[in-house]
Formats: structure tokens, sequence, C-alpha cells
């Protein structure tokens, strides 16, 4: 097998890969850079782009001569919107900013109602979609989204200063509540509704797509020849991951891509836009192969996160996980935990509202005893994922009609043994925890299928199984 890059950008950090379906390694690793400006909340598109062409020049310069092809994938629904020169017309807003607020309100009134967009979209109801993000523009700065020529979802601009080529990438398209699952274009009613032109919504291409080589300035930047191809892999980094879940052909896999955010869910052959499926919680995005990821957003290892941050900002030393599980541990018995589903653990931590304090405050709220340690606060917040994890698993079982005996938890979050035994014990399923790089084998899978170094995705997840550590936990 050649070698192909992947990569791979989470809300709190990025990798570029290098590797195939045996072996892999990262060859650069970088902070996903974001900042507040005067009230706003931007990632820093330029730097993180900066950042992917040191990593490929590094990865050219490790393997000359024996890479393939690059692939691209991201977080969802975050965009920009470009000019008719190609230039961005404003600043890359990241889903966490606060300009959304009370804006699935305003445009589902506007539309007349949830269900009209639901029937036309089947996404969930989240502040952060596409949809929400572009219609606070219209709002706030008319004039930005009026200089727009063409909208691109972060991996697709990404892979636009790369190659020269604007494409909008299917999975990460449906993501944005603004794309239709039953004909597989955009949601053209809805688009026209909301008075956005119809022009800024470009051609949809599949997982697996060849998009062309890069260009000659960045080609002679990062040291590749005219060979190497980017392919628009699965530019989604959920439909990625679930590409790489290691599940049998014939059978129906539940899974949990678990990282910042736990995505939970199985792979269905259609979209579900009925009543049920709508008071669900569950929402459906494109697969990579083109099927219907039906699946529900649980807030995931964000709120972690964001307490080990403050703690170490606070503290001014880096918080080993091995001593903060060993507190967890130790902690086991505080009966405390969290709602992770309540949108007040949504925002990052500013001055004045600390992650901590909103955990804390809820407890008192709902008349739990307040975590009073770091151990503590962990057990709060795994509890609370088990508990959101097994409502979930239930109300899924019922929409779909189909009962489960196991579970598959996939991604960097599968390395949380504590989490992965407590879901066990919570839903009474076996859970598979791995391969904790599923987002970029994933990735690399759909490159290898794209070139043709395998037949299918199913030839993929087979590999995957055999070469990849799987670990097992049994419900105590």
């Amino acid at each position: 097998m050649k070698k192909h890059i992947a990569i791979d950008l989470g809300a709190s950090n990025g990798r570029v890969l290098v590797g195939d379906l045996r072996n892999f390694e990262v060859v650069h690793r970088f902070v996903t850079e974001n900042d507040q400006i005067l009230g706003e909340f931007y990632w820093d598109i330029q730097s993180l782009f900066r950042q992917i062409k040191v990593g490929l020049k590094l990865a050219f310069a490790q393997y000359p001569g024996q890479i393939a092809s690059i692939g691209i994938d991201t977080w969802g629904v975050d965009y920009v919107l470009v000019d008719k020169t190609g230039s961005l017309v404003s600043l890359c807003y990241h889903y966490r900013d606060s300009r959304t607020d009370g804006m699935i309100e305003t445009v589902t009134n506007r539309l007349g109602g949830k269900e009209r967009l639901w029937q036309a979209t089947g996404i969930a109801f989240q502040p952060f979609n596409t949809l929400y993000q572009l219609a606070a523009m219209q709002r706030d700065r008319p004039e930005a989204l009026a200089a727009a020529h063409r909208y691109l979802a972060i991996p697709d601009l990404l892979a636009y200063w790369l190659t020269g080529v604007m494409k909008n990438e299917r999975t990460h398209a449906s993501t944005t509540q603004l794309y239709d699952p039953r004909t597989g274009t955009w949601a053209w009613e809805i688009i026209d509704a909301m008075g956005f032109d119809r022009s800024l919504f470009g051609p949809i291409v599949d997982s697996g797509t060849i998009l062309g080589p890069l260009t000659e300035e960045v080609a002679h930047q990062v040291g590749a020849d005219g060979t190497v191809m980017v392919i628009a892999s699965a530019a989604h980094d959920t439909a990625s991951a679930v590409a790489a879940v290691p599940v049998q052909e014939g059978r129906m896999p539940l899974y949990i891509s678990s990282g910042t955010w736990s995505l939970l869910g199985v792979e269905l052959d259609g979209p579900r836009t009925d009543l049920a499926a709508l008071e669900s919680g569950f929402t459906n995005e494109v697969g990579a192969s083109g099927t219907i990821r039906f699946l529900k957003n649980i807030m995931g290892m964000w709120i972690q996160q964001e307490c080990v941050r403050h703690w170490e900002s606070e503290e001014g030393v880096k918080i080993s996980w091995k001593d903060l599980d060993e507190q967890t541990i130790a902690s086991a018995s505080y009966e405390g935990y969290i709602d992770v589903n309540d949108l007040v653990f949504l925002k990052p931590n500013s001055r004045d509202n600390l992650m901590v304090d909103r955990i804390r405050l809820w407890c008192q709220q709902h008349g739990i005893a307040e975590p009073s340690s770091k151990g503590e606060y962990m057990v709060a917040i795994y509890r609370g994922l088990a508990r959101a994890y097994r409502q979930a698993i239930e109300d899924l079982q019922t929409v779909v009609g189909t009962t489960f005996d196991s579970l598959y938890i996939i991604g960097g979050g599968c390395q949380n043994e504590i989490l992965d035994q407590w879901t066990a014990d919570e839903t009474g399923l076996s859970v598979y925890a791995g391969p904790a790089e599923a987002t970029a084998i994933g990735n690399l899978m759909i490159q290898a299928w794209a070139i043709g170094e395998i037949a299918s995705l199913q030839e993929g997840r087979d590999m995957i199984r055999s070469l990849q550590k799987v670990k097992v936990f049994k419900p105590q």
C-alpha cells in the first residue's frame, strides 16, 4: 500500500498523520487556535493552515516518493464565506460564539415551525448549526453576507487553499441544516425561504472524490511532487470515525464517537424525518458511503477539558491524567452527577463563568451534593455522561425498533477506561473500546478506497477489526 496523509482537526487540537491501515504515525501535532475578540469567538484559520503546511513538509521529508494522497477532516457546522476572488469576507466564527443565542426560535418562527425544517433537513435543533450562524450574519452583518460569492465549510476551505478547487463535501454539508438527505442536494426550499442567495452553495461531492493535485506554490512549500492528490475524505470528523467502526458486514453498529463531543448513533439506509425521530433528539447526517448516521450529540469530554484547563491555569502546573484517574477512582463513592446535555455547559470558560462553577451551581440547584475535589468533579461528569448514554440508547431503540447487546466506543475518549466501564455498567451492554484513532484511520481508509487500494469501505472495516487494538468492558 502507498502511504496517505490524514489531516485531522478537532476542536482542541489538530494532527497530521502519515500511514495506511496497518501502521501510521503522527508527524505533527498542534493546538487548533481560537480567540475572543471584542466579545466574539473566532477560529484562527490562517494559523491552522500554516500548521497544516508544517505537518505536510515534515511528512514529505520523512517519506519522499511514498505518499499518494492527502485528506482533511474537521468538526462540523463551521464555515467561511469567500468573495469572487476567493478571499475571505469575514473572520471564521467559532460554533460556540454567542451570536446564535435564541436563533433557533427566531428562524423556526420565520419558517413556520420546527416540523417544516425537520422534514426538509432531518437535522436536530442545535444553536450552533450553520443555518443559525448564517441567519445571525444575515441579521448582524448583511454587508458581509452580500459580498459573499461562495460558502465553504472549514475542510472545503482548507482543501481549496491546497488545490485551488472549490467543492462542498457531502458529509460536512449534511451537518449544516441546509442539506436535504432525501434528495442529496442542498435544501433549496429552506435556502430560498431564508433569503440566502442560491449561488453561495456550490457543487456537493461524495466522500472519496479526488479534488486534484496541490497548487505549484503549496507543492514547492511542502516538498511534494505533482503526483500527490488531495481527496475529499469524509470531511466531517465523525463521518471519518464512524467509517472506522470495526463492525462485521450486515450488522448495525451502535457507536459512540467519543471526544470533545460524544456522538451516539447507528447507520441507517435512509433518513428518519418522522415525528418520533424529531422528538428523540437524534439527527440525520450522511456517512462516508452514503448511509445515514442517525445520531445524537451529547456534550462529551468538553466539560472535563474545560475543568482541566481552568485548574492548570489556576495552579500553573500540568495535570497528569494518571493522577486525575486515581483521584476519580478514589472519589467513586461520591454520588453526584450532572446533566451533560444542559446548555449551561456549552460555553467555554470565561473570567466570571467557569465550568467548575457551573457544575457546582447545577448540583446546588438540583439538590445534589456539590463536588469538592478534582476527583469528585470527574465523577459528576463521567456519571452524567454514562447516564446520558443510557438514556440516548433507550430512546434510539424505541425509534428504530432494534435492541442492542454491544456498543463500540471509538475516538480519543475510548482511552478513558473509567468511563468505558461505567458506561458498560450503566447501559448493561458489552463495550468495545477502540480504535482510539478512529477518525484518522477512517480518513486514511477512504483515501485508500478512492485510489483503488481497497474495493470497499467494508473491506477496510474488516482490516481495521483484525489490525487495530480493541478492549472489551463487560457490565459489572
